[in-house]
């Protein structure tokens, strides 16, 4: 998923996140948790306006943890999680920027199959998709 963010004070909040599965049967999540990493990537992107080109970017990467407790019956992770902008410097240039896009991102560890969907409940603030 990847959102743009519109202002230095955007955030977004994941308060819970689900696993589902096509496939019935029980503990299945558990497997498909342990073999996947959600990461959250704030990025800034400067391109040259006039030819349009990608010059450099700005990125700050970093884990959204979910856990399974070891009495963990049910596939739902309450996260809340807040995740908001910053602002930062580019090279000399005195002027604060923020950053642009905000991706969210799953990566498996090993091959998954596609019965397992994770399902966001998010909340979005100065935030388009």
């Amino acid at each position: 998923m990847e959102f743009k963010l519109n202002a230095e004070d955007s955030s977004l909040m994941i308060h819970s996140a689900f696993v589902t599965s096509q496939n019935n049967s029980e503990n299945e999540w558990t497997n498909f948790i342990s073999k996947v990493k959600l990461t959250a990537e704030l990025k800034y992107v400067v391109f040259d306006d006039q030819q349009g080109r990608f010059i450099d970017e700005r990125k700050n990467q970093f884990p959204i943890n979910l856990l399974v407790d070891p009495y963990q019956v049910q596939p739902i992770f309450h996260l809340n999680t807040l995740i908001r902008n910053e602002m930062f410097t580019k090279g000399i240039n005195p002027d604060l920027k923020f950053y642009s896009i905000l991706k969210l991102e799953i990566k498996d560890y090993e091959n998954l199959d596609n019965d397992h969907i994770l399902v966001l409940n998010i909340e979005k603030f100065k935030i388009d998709d």
